[in-house]
């Protein structure tokens, strides 16, 4: 008795379509599980790149007896003389190379013994300015590791631009206005401005309630680590490439135009506090912008909200919980 050989039985288009949807449901249940598992390892590495410039703050700290400038500006006391030919200066992040492993570029940039200006004009030494350090780079952020936004410009060595960072240092709640802005833009009880020399003994208010470091992110004006520009002709804008305030919200729209914080975590922003502790702050943190624009010794800042308060150091009003 002969029997013809079985057919093999193949999908149905039924069943096709019933496994690519199973297929479609399992990854759109899995997506934003992996997703969200990125973005946490991502807010740990920022978290750990704040803690790491908080030992760095330290370690000059305890070198110098004070904790570094936000930058050094020449001529900082004298009149707001505007040029196209007004200086670079070195900032923050470069005075801590040496605290962050990073104490051949420091000598390669000889920050002590050679004003950042001069740096630039020779077209051999300017690509140093661009050299990446992930420790300042927040992973969840999409900034490219070159700033174009930021940089110098001067009439010898033109437009330069430099490596991205996505930290910049606490000046206090407010840029003050002046005739001689340069020596008064800063907020005096914040923790560092021009050729400041701040101790951890001047955080009075506590190192634990004194915020020193925060983030800004791309979409927001991100910021440099090497130094300012032209800090004569472009006032405070100067500042903003190193330096921040919270004069305005945590994430708020003008953050690129006011020098603030933010970032690309969801719901607001690391900061790094005077005793190295990194905590996450939320974008709805209490706030008054009354006196935002004030003297900052002018009466109106008694209505300042937690978050300004924890960016001075020394007025006497403690926050102890937030």
């Amino acid at each position: 008795m002969s029997h013809s050989p079985r057919r093999a039985r193949g999908f149905t288009m039924i069943e096709l379509l019933v496994a690519v949807a199973i297929i479609a449901i399992l990854i759109a249940l899995l997506l934003p599980a992996v997703q969200s598992t990125r973005e946490a390892a991502r807010r740990t590495q920022c978290r750990s790149n704040l803690k790491q410039l908080g030992i760095a703050l330290h370690s000059y700290h305890d070198l110098h007896r004070t904790f570094p400038p936000a930058t050094v500006f020449s001529g900082y006391d004298t009149a707001p003389v505007h040029t196209a030919t007004d200086q670079a200066a070195y900032a923050w992040g470069a005075f801590v190379l040496p605290q962050i492993d990073q104490a051949q570029l420091f000598q390669t940039l000889n920050v002590n013994g050679q004003e950042l200006h001069l740096l630039l004009q020779d077209p051999d030494q300017r690509p140093l300015v661009k050299t990446v350090l992930n420790v300042f780079k927040c992973p969840s952020d999409n900034a490219p590791d070159t700033n174009t936004k930021r940089g110098f410009s001067n009439v010898i060595y033109g437009k330069q631009s430099a490596a991205t960072s996505n930290y910049v240092v606490m000046m206090g709640n407010v840029w003050r206005t002046s005739q001689n802005w340069l020596k008064n833009r800063y907020d005096p009880y914040g923790t560092f401005w021009p050729n400041s020399r701040v101790r951890m003994a001047d955080m009075t208010d506590g190192a634990s309630n004194t915020l020193i470091v925060g983030e800004r992110d791309w979409d927001r004006g991100a910021a440099i680590w090497v130094g300012t520009r032209n800090y004569q002709g472009t006032g405070n804008l100067a500042l903003r490439q190193v330096a921040g305030t919270t004069l305005t919200k945590i994430n708020d729209i003008t953050t690129e135009a006011t020098g603030g914080f933010s970032s690309q975590h969801q719901g607001g922003a690391f900061f790094l506090m005077g005793d190295g502790r990194v905590v996450f702050l939320s974008e709805n943190i209490s706030y008054d912008d009354t006196g935002a624009a004030a003297p900052a010794n002018d009466a109106s800042m008694l209505n300042m909200g937690v978050y300004q308060r924890l960016a001075r150091r020394n007025d006497g009003q403690v926050v102890s919980d937030f």
